[in-house]
């Protein structure tokens, strides 16, 4: 890791969730595969969630662009679960959305993979 993704990785708020350093809800954590899902500070929905991979990158494109096979294995690990937890989070009985962006929509510079519930 260079020095400047070092620091990007210090000042990121989901690098400082993950690590323990800063406040946030983790839904779901998986060390092996190192992705988690955390609570949106910004909810979008009644449920919103983000999946992210522990490690940092500046955007989801150059996550995607550089390691398209690891952000394939985002998706499917956030679906599945996102599946299981539907039986502790009832607003995703009716169903659930995933999105992410690409450009400069982008607000917070980490790789996440949006989960909200249908209303």
């Amino acid at each position: 890791m260079t020095t400047q993704n070092v620091q990007a990785a210090t000042m990121c708020p989901f690098c400082g969730i993950l690590a323990g350093a800063e406040p946030g809800t983790v839904i779901a954590r998986n060390d092996e595969k190192r992705f988690a899902i955390i609570k949106s500070i910004h909810p979008e929905s009644v449920v919103h969630w983000l999946a992210i991979p522990f490690e940092h990158k500046e955007s989801t494109e150059a996550f995607e662009g550089e390691h398209a096979s690891r952000f394939i294995e985002l998706f499917e690990w956030t679906i599945a679960q996102t599946k299981q937890l539907v039986a502790d989070e009832p607003h995703l009985e009716r169903g659930f959305t995933l999105k992410t962006h690409f450009g400069s929509f982008e607000t917070i510079p980490h790789p996440k993979i949006h989960i909200l519930a249908v209303e």
